[in-house]
């Protein structure tokens, strides 16, 4: 088993196997997600996929905000 944590940017990281297919649009609303204000780490997981301007399939830890 291989190390599928991978780094994309200071606060953003994928979970996910050499194999797994992920749009570029959901890597872009990941990275969009990580500059939003008390936004601490983002992290999408396998299933990640584009949803309505915020990507569908990660999780989100932030400080002082609530983002529902």
């Amino acid at each position: 088993m291989g190390n599928y944590i991978k780094p994309l940017s200071a606060g953003v990281a994928l979970i996910a196997s050499d194999s797994t297919w992920i749009e570029g649009k959901a890597i872009q609303q990941l990275q969009t997600t990580a500059e939003l204000d008390g936004m601490c780490r983002v992290v999408g997981l396998p299933d990640l996929h584009p949803g309505r301007g915020y990507p569908v399939g990660a999780a989100f830890f932030s400080v002082g905000r609530f983002y529902p």
